[in-house]
């Protein structure tokens, strides 16, 4: 259980780094695309941290060979 509390606490922690980071870029973003382009980026850098912190690295391509 120790390793799951671990695991949970280095998303969390990655987690609210970014979205500390894009609130304090929110205010000063006035373009509505800019604002959607960093929100999807913070979206994407969520489930990248949240699948590489859960299950391993991502291999680069699925269908490379297996070690």
């Amino acid at each position: 259980m120790d390793t799951k509390d671990q695991i949970l606490e280095s998303i969390l922690r990655s987690v609210r780094t970014e979205v500390s980071t894009f609130l304090d870029q929110e205010s000063g973003i006035k373009c509505p695309i800019e604002y959607e382009l960093k929100l999807i980026e913070v979206s994407r850098n969520f489930a990248r941290t949240l699948v590489e912190e859960s299950q391993g690295r991502i291999p680069k391509s699925r269908n490379s060979k297996k070690k």
